[in-house]
């Protein structure tokens, strides 16, 4: 196997790429958590903002919102994986290539 550095390049950088774009996804589902709760609780006609609380945490929207933060953070955290992996195999295959010019 060939010792390519652009190639490996381009794909350590696309998988960076990936990566980044899918954390700020699901960052940004993070960070608008407490506001979507707030959004349903609003059109709670419960006069408690506690009981206006428990109907939002237990509405569809809510455990959809959720579902979709938590489905966010797993793509996220697989990009991550993959994009380490690649940094991985770039650092061996470096590794590899010094090791075949030096004879051994």
């Amino acid at each position: 196997m060939e010792f390519d550095p652009g190639v490996i390049y381009e794909s350590e950088l696309a998988a960076g790429e990936d990566w980044v774009d899918k954390d700020h996804a699901a960052r940004l589902l993070e960070e608008q958590r407490k506001s979507v709760l707030a959004e349903i609780m609003l059109d709670s006609p419960s006069s408690t903002n506690a009981a206006k609380e428990m109907e939002a945490l237990a509405s569809k929207q809510y455990r959809q919102y959720i579902l979709e933060m938590c489905t966010a953070k797993r793509e996220a955290n697989r990009s991550k994986v993959k994009y380490d992996a690649i940094r991985t195999l770039a650092d061996n295959r470096q590794t590899q290539e010094v090791s075949r010019r030096a004879g051994g």
